[in-house]
Protein backbone atom coordinates (compact mmCIF):
# COMPACT_ATOMS: atom_id res chain seq x y z
CA UNK A 1 0.00 0.00 0.00
CA UNK A 2 1.10 3.62 -0.78
CA UNK A 3 1.24 6.49 1.82
CA UNK A 4 -1.00 8.35 -0.82
CA UNK A 5 -1.67 8.15 -4.39
CA UNK A 6 -1.03 11.18 -7.09
CA UNK A 7 -1.32 11.56 -10.70
CA UNK A 8 -1.43 14.65 -13.37
CA UNK A 9 -3.89 14.97 -15.68
CA UNK A 10 -3.19 17.05 -19.01
CA UNK A 11 -5.89 19.91 -20.10
CA UNK A 12 -8.63 18.30 -18.03
CA UNK A 13 -11.18 20.38 -16.00
CA UNK A 14 -11.60 19.93 -12.81
CA UNK A 15 -15.67 19.20 -12.84
CA UNK A 16 -14.80 16.55 -15.34
CA UNK A 17 -12.51 15.33 -12.56
CA UNK A 18 -15.00 15.73 -9.93
CA UNK A 19 -17.82 13.99 -11.91
CA UNK A 20 -15.34 11.28 -12.03
CA UNK A 21 -14.37 11.23 -8.16
CA UNK A 22 -18.75 11.16 -7.81
CA UNK A 23 -18.86 8.32 -10.13
CA UNK A 24 -16.38 6.43 -8.19
CA UNK A 25 -16.78 7.62 -4.65
CA UNK A 26 -19.15 9.71 -2.41
CA UNK A 27 -18.47 13.24 -1.95
CA UNK A 28 -18.41 14.15 1.70
CA UNK A 29 -17.16 17.88 1.16
CA UNK A 30 -16.06 20.13 -1.42
CA UNK A 31 -14.09 23.41 -1.14
CA UNK A 32 -12.32 25.97 -3.21
CA UNK A 33 -9.21 27.56 -1.36
CA UNK A 34 -8.42 29.55 -4.55
CA UNK A 35 -9.15 29.76 -7.92
CA UNK A 36 -6.79 26.81 -8.95
CA UNK A 37 -7.19 24.51 -6.08
CA UNK A 38 -10.29 22.57 -5.05
CA UNK A 39 -10.23 20.50 -1.66
CA UNK A 40 -12.61 17.48 -1.70
CA UNK A 41 -13.26 15.04 1.38
CA UNK A 42 -14.37 11.36 -0.65
CA UNK A 43 -15.78 8.39 1.16
CA UNK A 44 -14.93 4.72 0.50
CA UNK A 45 -15.91 1.78 2.74
CA UNK A 46 -15.53 3.52 5.87
CA UNK A 47 -12.75 5.95 5.12
CA UNK A 48 -12.93 9.62 4.47
CA UNK A 49 -10.09 10.32 1.96
CA UNK A 50 -9.03 14.18 1.08
CA UNK A 51 -8.13 14.83 -2.26
CA UNK A 52 -6.67 17.97 -3.42
CA UNK A 53 -7.13 18.84 -6.82
CA UNK A 54 -4.50 21.65 -7.83
CA UNK A 55 -4.21 23.32 -11.51
CA UNK A 56 -1.43 24.54 -13.33
CA UNK A 57 0.94 21.96 -10.62
CA UNK A 58 3.18 21.06 -13.80
CA UNK A 59 3.34 23.74 -16.46
CA UNK A 60 0.13 25.27 -17.14
CA UNK A 61 -1.78 21.97 -18.92
CA UNK A 62 -1.29 19.47 -16.11
CA UNK A 63 -3.62 19.15 -13.20
CA UNK A 64 -2.70 17.26 -10.32
CA UNK A 65 -5.17 15.25 -8.24
CA UNK A 66 -3.72 14.05 -4.37
CA UNK A 67 -5.36 11.34 -2.73
CA UNK A 68 -3.73 12.11 0.74
CA UNK A 69 -4.86 8.98 2.43
CA UNK A 70 -2.78 4.84 2.32
CA UNK A 71 -6.25 4.03 2.18
CA UNK A 72 -7.34 4.49 -1.43
CA UNK A 73 -8.95 1.19 -3.65
CA UNK A 74 -5.58 1.32 -5.56
CA UNK A 75 -2.28 -0.26 -5.16
CA UNK A 76 -0.14 2.40 -6.58
CA UNK A 77 -0.28 5.71 -8.87
CA UNK A 78 -0.27 3.86 -12.29
CA UNK A 79 -3.40 1.68 -11.10
CA UNK A 80 -5.05 5.19 -10.36
CA UNK A 81 -3.83 6.79 -13.53
CA UNK A 82 -5.11 3.65 -15.41
CA UNK A 83 -8.73 4.38 -13.90
CA UNK A 84 -8.44 7.56 -14.16
CA UNK A 85 -7.92 7.54 -18.24
CA UNK A 86 -10.61 4.91 -18.51
CA UNK A 87 -12.93 7.70 -16.97
CA UNK A 88 -11.68 11.03 -18.22
CA UNK A 89 -9.98 10.28 -21.60
CA UNK A 90 -6.87 12.49 -21.75
CA UNK A 91 -3.50 12.39 -20.93
CA UNK A 92 -2.39 11.14 -17.54
CA UNK A 93 0.88 10.92 -15.60
CA UNK A 94 2.28 9.91 -12.64
CA UNK A 95 5.67 8.33 -11.03
CA UNK A 96 6.99 5.52 -12.13
CA UNK A 97 7.21 3.51 -9.16
CA UNK A 98 5.66 5.30 -6.51
CA UNK A 99 7.84 7.94 -3.95
CA UNK A 100 10.19 6.38 -1.62
CA UNK A 101 11.88 8.30 0.61
CA UNK A 102 14.95 5.98 0.40
CA UNK A 103 14.48 5.03 -3.46
CA UNK A 104 17.30 4.93 -6.06
CA UNK A 105 14.96 6.22 -8.35
CA UNK A 106 15.28 8.38 -11.23
CA UNK A 107 12.97 11.23 -10.44
CA UNK A 108 12.74 12.02 -14.00
CA UNK A 109 11.00 8.81 -14.43
CA UNK A 110 7.20 8.84 -15.13
CA UNK A 111 4.36 6.22 -16.43
CA UNK A 112 1.95 8.04 -18.96
CA UNK A 113 -1.26 7.19 -20.87
CA UNK A 114 -2.59 8.51 -23.67
CA UNK A 115 -4.50 7.60 -26.50
CA UNK A 116 -1.68 6.37 -28.29
CA UNK A 117 0.65 4.84 -25.57
CA UNK A 118 1.34 3.54 -22.00
CA UNK A 119 4.36 3.05 -20.69
CA UNK A 120 7.40 5.05 -18.64
CA UNK A 121 8.87 7.96 -20.05
CA UNK A 122 11.22 10.66 -19.05
CA UNK A 123 9.42 13.88 -18.07
CA UNK A 124 11.93 17.05 -17.42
Amino acid sequence: MQADIEIYVLSCPTEKIISWLESTFTIIDKSSPSSLCTKVTIAIDTNEIDVTILEQAAGKRFTSVWFDSDKTPWKDDIACAKQAFEALNCEIRCNFQGWEEEGNQDPDQWWRINSHEEGPFIWN
